[in-house]
């Protein structure tokens, strides 16, 4: 497995700290978040961006992506696939082979996660994500680009039930899941058990580790990749069981140092895939 740097983990840093750092505690490249480019002006950021991670010898191997497919106002989604479908022009062009995003949220009035997303979706969401997918995900697929929705809290695809509906609705080889470890603990209605995976066996084409504790009402992001309350290595033993071998991402969203995350985060996840290979 390559193991990607989330470079929202150096979100307060210039990009080229990301990269820095990404060369000096071994990671395999990085995924480009927003936060260090501007996606209305991807033409120009996105290769000046590739040009700084060879300077440090690090890749890009994930661009984000991603918009509101789903919207009651029919504008706002030609808008997002607009958008989208010209990053992944943008993206072909520059040798980027997966993307990271999401077809859009879905918000109400609660601020627990597991009563906004999918809970408050209707059929026509759905219908309306699976056809912008079809027809991003077909522009996608001749430029040799993979496609992936991040499981994510307040998205259509918040939980490994949800995301894997959307995929069966969709069809495409090249659009798939990312199961996120530490967004799914906070998501009240999102699985726990890496056993779920199993309804997304074949389908999985990146995914992201995170760490999360809850102490009380509150979701603590603040932990390391070792610690807090999901036990990653449950998660990755299961990856390895259904013979998933592709990128996966650690991205730390806490507070504090990054750099410390950075080093302790990537040397843990090749620690704990070696012990698991040999067991």
């Amino acid at each position: 497995m390559q193991i990607v740097m989330h470079s929202y983990t150096f979100r307060t840093y210039p990009l080229a700290e990301a990269f820095a750092n990404a060369k000096r505690f071994g990671w395999d490249g990085i995924e480009l978040q927003p936060c260090h480019f501007k996606r209305d002006a991807i033409d120009t950021e996105l290769p000046a961006a590739i040009e700084l991670g060879r300077r440090y010898g690090v890749p890009i191997l994930c661009v984000d992506t991603g918009g509101d497919t789903i919207s009651d106002d029919a504008a706002v989604r030609e808008k997002a696939v607009r958008q989208i479908a010209h990053e992944i022009e943008v993206c072909g062009r520059c040798g980027i082979t997966l993307m990271n995003g999401s077809v859009g949220s879905l918000r109400g009035p609660s601020k627990n996660y597991g009563d906004n997303g999918s809970t408050l979706a209707t059929p026509v969401h759905y219908e309306r994500a699976a056809e912008a997918y079809r027809h991003l995900g077909a522009l996608a697929a001749k430029v040799g680009i993979t496609l992936v929705f991040e499981i994510h809290m307040f998205c259509l695809h918040d939980t490994i039930a949800s995301t894997a509906r959307l995929l069966d609705m969709i069809g495409l080889d090249n659009v798939k899941a990312n199961p996120d470890t530490g967004n799914m603990f906070s998501t009240s209605t999102a699985e726990k058990d890496p056993a779920a995976l199993d309804l997304l066996k074949g389908r999985i084409g990146y995914a992201h580790f995170k760490n999360c504790e809850k102490i009380g009402d509150v979701y603590n992001y603040s932990v390391k990749l070792a610690d807090g309350h999901v036990d990653t290595a449950k998660w990755v033993a299961k990856l390895c069981e259904q013979g998933y071998d592709g990128r996966v991402c650690i991205e730390y969203c806490g507070a504090g140092d990054p750099h410390v995350a950075a080093a302790a985060d990537v040397r843990y996840l090749r620690e704990t895939l070696d012990w698991i290979r040999r067991a």
